[in-house]
């Protein structure tokens, strides 16, 4: 069995996750830790700069505020651990598995490659404060009133059903964060609970 940390941030549209992930690993890099990033936003933005029917595709769901189907998420992520995960790197995960069969598929890998006690960091925001941050960011198509409450809705049905399966399993770690705090407040409280 492998000694591997393995960090899996989830949570609604606004709890910083991203950020959060990115002071994680910075913390990791300064000890020395090998890291690999699953972090699927930017492999998605890469895929669509390649020619190809299917690439098209996903950027046109992309660019109509659409979800990506899950077996294009499962194919990006599932091969940057085949390429790049060589039994001694560390994974910080950043928005993989948000949906349940997703997440089952991500936990079958998991236990693959011999991973003990994977970390589940949950930033929990209520609802009422992800839309203010997502109103406040302003990112166009995907940060538009009418594609705030779809995001937020499909948090509900689908990533909290994850959520829940993640947190009664008992081979995770699971972690509840609460995200209405400023940003060093939650890193702080990170650092100490995962004991880095």
């Amino acid at each position: 069995m492998t000694k591997q940390r393995v960090f899996i941030f989830i949570g609604n549209s606004g709890c910083g996750k991203g950020t959060q992930a990115a002071l994680l690993r910075e913390k990791m890099e300064e000890q020395g830790m090998d890291i690999l990033r699953l972090e699927l936003g930017g492999q998605f933005r890469e895929f669509w700069t390649k020619s190809g029917y299917t690439a098209e595709r996903s950027a046109e769901l992309a660019n109509s505020g659409s979800l990506q189907p899950e077996f294009l998420a499962i194919h990006i992520w599932s091969h940057m651990l085949l390429d790049f995960f060589n039994g001694s790197k560390h994974l910080v995960a950043d928005g993989v598995g948000r949906r349940i069969r997703e997440a089952k598929v991500l936990d079958g890998a998991l236990r693959f490659y011999g991973i003990e006690s994977p970390t589940v960091i949950y930033l929990d925001l209520p609802r009422e404060l992800a839309k203010e941050r997502m109103i406040a960011r302003g990112r166009g198509v995907d940060d538009t009133a009418a594609a705030i409450e779809e995001r937020l809705d499909w948090f509900d049905k689908e990533v909290l059903r994850t959520i829940d399966f993640l947190e009664n399993e008992e081979y995770y770690q699971f972690l509840k964060i609460d995200a209405s705090r400023s940003i060093e407040e939650i890193h702080t409280e990170i650092m100490e609970r995962v004991n880095l």
